[in-house]
């Protein structure tokens, strides 16, 4: 019996190792080697003035403020979006070159008629869309709800590039074109007063951390003064002009378009972070505080005379009263 029990002892301890579980050493470090990375969260304010900063004529204006939000969301979250134009403001005529390509929103191809994009649409996107519809009012319960949050992206894309192409087919104002890029348009016949006006009502509310402002008037410099004052970041969009060398970035057109700004925004972001959080760790010298000034208090009405006069008839400080007190008795 004794040599069956060393039997099992000795496939337990060759067995043992096997089964044990793989040490947590591999597993922590594939966790913290892709670190995770922190959206930006500041509230971001843009303020366009058309007539002062008008975009490339290579885009139309629907596409230039659509990357323009784009800029503007990589340096944190868009609060507020205004551009004032005049009343007689027209929709710049776009160069020849850039009429004969006509872009898919959906899928991403080009196209050189529009016909040619319109039949794409309607015998691709359009039956894609249709089908989605019917797996949508087919399904019930719960898996109808998954199944509308699955697509909900693929529904909001076509609807949005529906809209675009009916839209281009008879082209509005440019407050119609702002407006489909989620800028509110304001008509002011004097466009740089009024957005001067909005800039200072931003800027005294406290409601964003970072100022755009997409014009080439160096009348606004007094503006990025008080905004460094405040403590809130500017960018300038036109860079061509002075007012872009006293903001803490400045972007033009042709970098706003292709995405450098973009793609510049976060760095810019963290380095804004990282003073931000140096300045306030920073220690200031304050003599001030230091430098006491020494106030002699006189409780009577005298220079203080009196006081030491009495003080030289008084006894000396050896002899006590209790020692009077016993010789004289």
């Amino acid at each position: 019996m004794f040599p069956l029990l060393g039997y099992l002892r000795r496939r337990l301890l060759a067995s043992g190792p096997k089964l044990l579980p793989p040490p947590p050493l591999h597993r922590l470090s594939t966790i913290t080697s892709t670190p995770a990375t922190r959206a930006p969260n500041t509230p971001v304010a843009v303020l366009w003035d058309l007539a002062a900063s008008r975009p490339p004529s290579k885009l139309s204006l629907y596409d230039s403020a659509v990357r323009l939000h784009l800029a503007a969301s990589s340096f944190g979250r868009l609060r507020l979006s205004v551009a004032f134009l005049h009343p007689s403001h027209r929709l710049p005529v776009l160069d020849p070159s850039t009429e004969a390509k006509h872009l898919c929103r959906v899928c991403g191809r080009c196209f050189r008629a529009r016909d040619a994009l319109l039949r794409h649409f309607d015998t691709i996107h359009t039956r894609e869309h249709a089908k989605r519809l019917e797996r949508i009012e087919s399904s019930r319960g719960d898996r109808r709800v998954r199944l509308a949050a699955s697509l909900s992206l693929k529904l909001s894309k076509y609807a949005k590039a529906a809209r675009e192409l009916t839209a281009g087919v008879n082209p509005g104002s440019p407050a119609d074109e702002l407006h489909r890029a989620g800028v509110n348009a304001e008509l002011s016949r004097y466009p740089s007063a009024s957005l001067r006006e909005r800039a200072q009502e931003v800027l005294d509310e406290g409601s964003v951390r970072c100022l755009m402002l997409v014009s080439g008037q160096e009348a606004l410099s007094p503006l990025l003064r008080l905004a460094r004052e405040k403590g809130v970041r500017s960018v300038v969009v036109g860079g061509e002009s002075g007012l872009a060398r006293l903001a803490d970035v400045g972007f033009s057109w042709s970098e706003v378009i292709a995405g450098k700004a973009r793609t510049a925004a976060p760095s810019m972001s963290g380095k804004w972070r990282d003073k931000d959080v140096l300045k306030r760790l920073e220690w200031r010298y304050e003599g001030d505080d230091e430098e006491e000034d020494v106030v002699f208090e006189e409780d009577g009405d005298g220079d203080g005379s009196e006081e030491l006069a009495g003080s030289a008839n008084r006894k000396p400080w050896w002899k006590l009263e209790s020692d009077g007190e016993d010789i004289g008795g």
